[in-house]
């Protein structure tokens, strides 16, 4: 099982993968807010697993910038936890 947190931004997303161990498989992995930058982590991904069901991903709700990208790891089969900052203890 692999852990994905994804930073939200306007033009730019960061995230970083972790596995079920806590280890750090990668971290600040900068993608564009665009289908070739959703592509690039798809790649990021696939070079850990092609399995989509081996990934447990969250992303912050930052505006409106995280719609696009949810949507399009939804497409690919994602199963996506939006969080909310404001919500969250912490």
């Amino acid at each position: 099982m692999f852990y994905l947190g994804i930073d939200i931004a306007k033009n730019n997303h960061v995230a970083s993968l972790i596995n079920e161990d806590g280890k750090t498989l990668f971290k600040a992995f900068s993608f564009s807010n665009t289908s070739d930058g959703g592509e690039a982590l798809l790649s990021k991904l696939n070079s850990f697993s092609s399995n989509i069901s081996d990934f447990v991903i969250g992303m912050e709700a930052t505006v409106h910038y995280w719609l696009a990208l949810y949507s399009f790891l939804y497409d690919n089969g994602f199963t996506i936890h939006v969080i909310n900052p404001i919500q969250t203890d912490g």
